[in-house]
């Protein structure tokens, strides 16, 4: 009865929201920045990026509102704007940040992997850098296949629900989880060889 009473209070604050009332909107705003937030926050990696794309996502989808259709849940509609905003913030990233980034982030996974592998033996340790093999092979793939993939596999969405999130067919979400599958099974393999072995198969290539 309680989800009932919420889903009519929900249609009725879009509704007076699609007619104008800012309260409405407001509201709706309230109810759904938490969720919204964490969304950017998994895509952006950065609180003060997660924070920008928030207010982005509500400035859309207030200018927005009238083409809210009802034939998803409003939180869905939501998401998918959250989710294309931050991939386009991701692509608008200027080149020089990324590499910088980038760098960052060898080094210190580079020494934090050769203090674990000093004593791997330990189960939880094997563990952890299984964990940080998979993060750096999963961070590596384009943003559109990684958080497609993030949000079937961590999050548990359908393919149904994600292809009407991103506006795209169900077969092209099958497609993207597939190609993002065997990009990490690639990954992982080039990452899982010693050094000297990864250096030998790239100059093979």
């Amino acid at each position: 009865m309680m989800n009932i009473h919420i889903a009519e209070s929900e249609k009725a604050l879009i509704a007076g929201a699609r007619a104008g009332n800012r309260n409405a909107f407001g509201e709706l705003v309230r109810r759904h920045s938490h969720q919204v937030y964490g969304m950017s926050f998994r895509i952006l990696k950065n609180r003060e990026d997660a924070e920008d794309n928030l207010q982005n996502v509500f400035c859309k989808a207030f200018s927005k509102i009238q083409q809210f259709a009802g034939n998803s849940q409003f939180s869905t509609w939501l998401i998918r704007i959250a989710v294309n905003e931050a991939l386009m913030m991701l692509r608008k990233r200027r080149p020089e940040q990324a590499a910088t980034c980038a760098d960052e982030e060898r080094t210190r996974d580079g020494y934090e992997t050769n203090e674990e592998l000093r004593d791997s033996h330990a189960d939880p340790e094997r563990q952890y850098l299984t964990k940080e093999l998979a993060t750096k092979a999963l961070e590596a793939l384009h943003p559109t296949l990684k958080y497609t993939f993030i949000l079937q596999k961590r999050e548990g969405w359908t393919s149904r629900e994600l292809a009407t999130a991103l506006d795209i067919t169900p077969e092209l979400v099958k497609s993207r989880i597939f190609r993002a599958r065997v990009k990490l099974q690639q990954r992982l393999l080039t990452l899982a060889k010693p050094p000297a072995m990864a250096k030998l198969t790239t100059f093979a290539a």
